[in-house]
């Protein structure tokens, strides 16, 4: 090409037209697909698999409540900047309503499950309001819900070693 050559035109391709999968990598491709689309946990099938899923969720859950409570120490202590503990509380308040809906889709394999689902989802519930209950309370700079919201978490996150050690 010199420069004094006029542009070709560009050649309209028409509509896009989706061809139906074929092959076994294409169906491994879709099936992938609508995995990923439906669901991020796969069901617990034994009473063995619910109970590790319980301890992994105990000990994330146990993670973001005492990443609450050290944030109520900092300000409490005046530690720290106002933006860092109301973006360190609501990102921990986020994660464990994450984990809250995501143990509460687990099915139980079994009825004996049940009384563990029950306590778990209730620790589950706690942690999601006691971090709320401070995040609320940064936000208003109110010491008394401050104190009330790092008892409430010490409180849940004490249930929440216990649970624990049981199901280790």
């Amino acid at each position: 090409m010199t420069g004094s050559e006029p542009p070709r035109p560009r050649r309209s391709r028409g509509p896009r037209v989706l061809r139906p999968v074929r092959g076994a990598r294409g169906a491994l491709a879709a099936t992938a697909l609508v995995l990923a689309a439906t669901a991020c946990t796969a069901p617990a099938l034994t009473t063995e698999a619910y109970h590790h899923d319980a301890l992994l969720t105990t000990g994330d859950l146990l993670s973001a409540v005492r990443t609450g409570i050290l944030v109520a120490e900092l300000a409490e202590d005046d530690r720290a900047f106002q933006p860092y503990l109301e973006t360190s509380t609501k990102d921990v308040e986020e994660s464990a309503r994450s984990l809250t809906d995501t143990f509460g889709a687990l099915q139980p394999p079994a009825p004996a499950c049940d009384p563990l689902r029950d306590e778990l989802t209730d620790l589950a519930n706690a942690s999601v309001h006691d971090l709320s209950a401070l995040r609320i309370a940064l936000k208003r700079e109110d010491a008394a819900g401050l104190a009330e919201a790092a008892e409430g978490l010490h409180a849940t996150a004490s249930e929440l070693t216990e649970l624990q050690e049981e199901l280790r």
